[in-house]
C-alpha cells in the first residue's frame, strides 16, 4: 500500500472560464456525433442501401466493439500516465488527440462511402470509418469525465463542474436536434446532404472541443502524483479491476444506479411515442413534455453548486430520487382512477416533473464518479481514474443496449398491432393501457434502485467522508490498510 499524503492547500479556485470550458466537452462531443447517434440507420439504409443482412452484422460488431472501447480507453490512459514523466498532464492531451480523430472518422462516415459505388469496398469504409468515429468520441468522452475529478478538490466545484456538463450536453443536443434537420433540409435528403451536412456540424463540435481543451486545467494533486509515486503499484492488472468493483462500494453503487436510470430512461424514451401517439393521439405534445423537463432540470443544475454548501452531491440526488419517486407513485394513481384515460395535458404536466427530478440524478452523477476515484486511491493506494471512468460508462451503454432490447419485447408482450395503427385504427384497450403502465412504472422502479443504491450501498458519508478529505489535505492519518 502507499504512504503518501496529498496536499491540497494553496489551491486557487476554479475560474469562470475553467467551468465554462469544462460544460463545452459534452457540447461539442454531442454536436460531433450527434448525426450518427440520430441518423446512422437512415443513412444506411435509405440512402446507401445496404443490405440488411450486412447491416445487423455491422451493428453487431459496432455494439460490441462499443462496449469494449470505453474500459480499454480508461485502461490505456492509466497506463500511459502511469510510465509519463512528473507534472505532465494525465487527460486533456487525450482531448487534444482526439479531435483529428473525430474530424476524420465522423466526417468520412458520411462522405466516404457513397464515392465508393457500393459494393464491398462501400461497406468496409463505413465499417472502418465508424470505429475510427467511435474511437475519437470515446477518447474524448472518457478523457472529459476523468477531468472532472482531476479538475475539482471539494464537493462545491464537483457539483459546479457537474451542473456545467448538464448544460453542454443539454446544449449540445439541443443545437443537434434544430441545426441538423434544417441542413439536411437544405443540402437535401440524400448520401451527398448527409456528407455536406457533416461538413458544418463536426467542426462546430470539434471547435467547441477545442474550447474545452483550452480552458480547462488539471489542478487536483492526487492526479498528478498518486501513479507516478510508484510504478509497481501503478501497474494495471486484473485484480485491480476486480478490487474496484469488490473493495468499492461508492462505485458499485454508482454503477447499478447507472444501468438502472440509464435503462429505464432508455426505456421512456422507447415508450414515449407510442404513449403520445396511440394513447394520447397527439405525438406533438412529447415536445411539450420534454420541454418542461428540462426547464426542470436546468432549474436545478443552475442551484445545485448553492445546496453543495449545505447538503452534500448525495443528500441532492436522494432528494431528488424522492420527489420523482412520489410523482411516478402519484400518476399511477391518477391514471388507475382515470380508468386509464388520463387528461393529455395532466399527464405531460406531472410526467414532466417526475422525469425532471429522476434524470437530475444522471446529471449530477458525475461529481460522485470523482468522489468514487478518490475513495478507489484512499482504499488502495491507486487512482486508476481512467479505468474507473471507462467501466462507468460502459455500465451506461449496457443500461441503454438492455432497455432497448426489452422495450422492443414489452411492445409486443402487450399486443401492440402495427397493422392497426397504419389503418388508423385505435389498439386494444388492453395494449392502449400496458403503454401507460410501462410508460410510468419502469422509470418509478429505475428511480427506487437507484434510491437504495445511494441509501443501502453508497457509503461516502459521515466519518469515513471527513478521513478522506482530511487525508486529500493532509490532515489526518492515511488510512490504506484494508479490513480483512
Amino acid at each position: 500500500m502507499a504512504n503518501s499524503k496529498h496536499h491540497a492547500t494553496n489551491i486557487k479556485p476554479l475560474k469562470w472560464y475553467n467551468i465554462f470550458g469544462y460544460g463545452c466537452g459534452d457540447a461539442g462531443g454531442c454536436i460531433t456525433v450527434g448525426l450518427i447517434w440520430s441518423y446512422m440507420t437512415r443513412y444506411l439504409q435509405v440512402h446507401l442501401a445496404v443490405n440488411p443482412a450486412i447491416l445487423a452484422t455491422m451493428l453487431l460488431i459496432w455494439n460490441v466493439w462499443d462496449a469494449v472501447n470505453d474500459p480499454l480507453m480508461g485502461s490505456i490512459m492509466d497506463i500511459v500516465f502511469a510510465r509519463s514523466k512528473h507534472g505532465k498532464d494525465k487527460f486533456r492531451p487525450w482531448i487534444l488527440a482526439s479531435i483529428p480523430v473525430l474530424l476524420f472518422g465522423t466526417i468520412g462516415f458520411f462522405l466516404i462511402p457513397s464515392h465508393l459505388g457500393g459494393g464491398w469496398a462501400m461497406v468496409i469504409a463505413l465499417f472502418c470509418l465508424k470505429i475510427v468515429s467511435e474511437a475519437g468520441y470515446t477518447m474524448m468522452n472518457i478523457a472529459m469525465g476523468s477531468l472532472l475529478g482531476a479538475m475539482s478538490t471539494n464537493d462545491t466545484e464537483r457539483a459546479t463542474l457537474s451542473s456545467a456538463r448538464g448544460m453542454g450536453s443539454t446544449l449540445g443536443n439541443a443545437v443537434t436536434g434544430i441545426i441538423v434537420p434544417q441542413l439536411i433540409a437544405r443540402f437535401g435528403d440524400s448520401a451527398q446532404g448527409y456528407g455536406y451536412t457533416a461538413l458544418v456540424v463536426v467542426p462546430l463540435g470539434a471547435i467547441i472541443i477545442f474550447t474545452h481543451y483550452a480552458l480547462t486545467v488539471e489542478r487536483n494533486a492526487s492526479a498528478q502524483q498518486a501513479q507516478q509515486s510508484d510504478n509497481a503499484q501503478a501497474k494495471l492488472n486484473i485484480k485491480d479491476i476486480w478490487g474496484i468493483f469488490a473493495k468499492n462500494r461508492a462505485f458499485l453503487a454508482l454503477v447499478i444506479h447507472s444501468l438502472a436510470v440509464n435503462g429505464v430512461q432508455a426505456m421512456g424514451t422507447g415508450m414515449a411515442s407510442y404513449m403520445y401517439a396511440d394513447v394520447l393521439g397527439d405525438v406533438g405534445m412529447q415536445s411539450i413534455a420534454s420541454t418542461l423537463s428540462t426547464v426542470i432540470q436546468v432549474a436545478i443544475l443552475i442551484i445545485a453548486p448553492i445546496l453543495t454548501r449545505k447538503w452534500d452531491m448525495v443528500s441532492i440526488i436522494r432528494f431528488c430520487l424522492a420527489g420523482g419517486i412520489v410523482v411516478d407513485a402519484g400518476l399511477i394513481g391518477y391514471m388507475f382512477s382515470t380508468g386509464w384515460a388520463p387528461n393529455a395535458w395532466a399527464f405531460v404536466i406531472i410526467y414532466s416533473i417526475g422525469a425532471g427530478l429522476v434524470v437530475m440524478s444522471v446529471q449530477m452523477q458525475w461529481g460522485l464518479v470523482a468522489e468514487a476515484i478518490d475513495y478507489n486511491e484512499y482504499k488502495t493506494g491507486k487512482r486508476s481514474e481512467g479505468t474507473i471512468y471507462g467501466f462507468f460508462s460502459l455500465s451506461r451503454r449496457a443500461g441503454s443496449t438492455i432497455a432497448g432490447s426489452i422495450t422492443v419485447l414489452l411492445i409486443a408482450a402487450i399486443g401492440y398491432n402495427p397493422d392497426l395503427t397504419a389503418q388508423g385504427v385505435s389498439q386494444a384497450a388492453s395494449t392502449l393501457t400496458g403503454i401507460q403502465v410501462c410508460n410510468v412504472a419502469f422509470p418509478l422502479l429505475g428511480a427506487l434502485i437507484s434510491f437504495c443504491c445511494f441509501t443501502f450501498i453508497w457509503n461516502l458519508k459521515g466519518d469515513l467522508r471527513q478521513k478522506i478529505q482530511d487525508w486529500k489535505e493532509g490532515d489526518g492519518p492515511a488510512e490504506y490498510e484494508l479490513k480483512k
